[in-house]
């Protein structure tokens, strides 16, 4: 049997995406591939799962601009608003007087089927990011919020 030496570069090119770089990165997100959704809102997904669903994404609105009332599918998620005001409402129904607004830091979960809810960036631009939980669960403590 015999053994041809493996160019470095190839290795750094299989090794680094699995067990990602030695160092942290900031992403630019303005360099990431963006998608309409809702047709106002800008999405960016920043991690996959295995089957390629997203896992980890980051969500534009622009100031002014509403999502229609939506609902969620494919797993649990917790939203943060990263930055900007989010006019958020539950139901399928919009009040705009039943609308709360939340800053940055605030933490939004979102049910893993059903949830209907819509939002806007009445004030200005907002970011928030995204995260899908799948296959895991909330901790109990967070879990208890909801049951509220």
């Amino acid at each position: 049997m015999s053994y041809r030496p493996v160019p470095l570069a190839i290795i750094a090119a299989v090794a680094l995406p699995a067990g990602a770089s030695a160092r942290s990165t900031q992403l630019d997100i303005d360099r990431l591939r963006n998608e309409t959704v809702h047709e106002v809102a800008r999405r960016a997904i920043l991690a996959v799962d295995k089957e390629g669903r997203p896992l980890t994404f980051v969500l534009r609105i622009g100031r002014g601009q509403f999502l229609p009332p939506h609902g969620a599918q494919g797993g649990l998620r917790i939203l943060t608003v990263v930055s900007g005001t989010l006019s958020w409402g539950d139901g399928d129904k919009v009040d705009q007087a039943a609308e709360r607004r939340l800053g940055p830091g605030s933490v939004i979960v979102v049910p893993a089927v059903g949830g209907q809810h819509w939002a806007a960036a009445r004030d200005g631009d907002v970011l928030l990011q995204g995260v899908f939980v799948r296959d895991g669960a909330l901790t109990p403590e967070a879990a208890a919020q909801l049951a509220r």
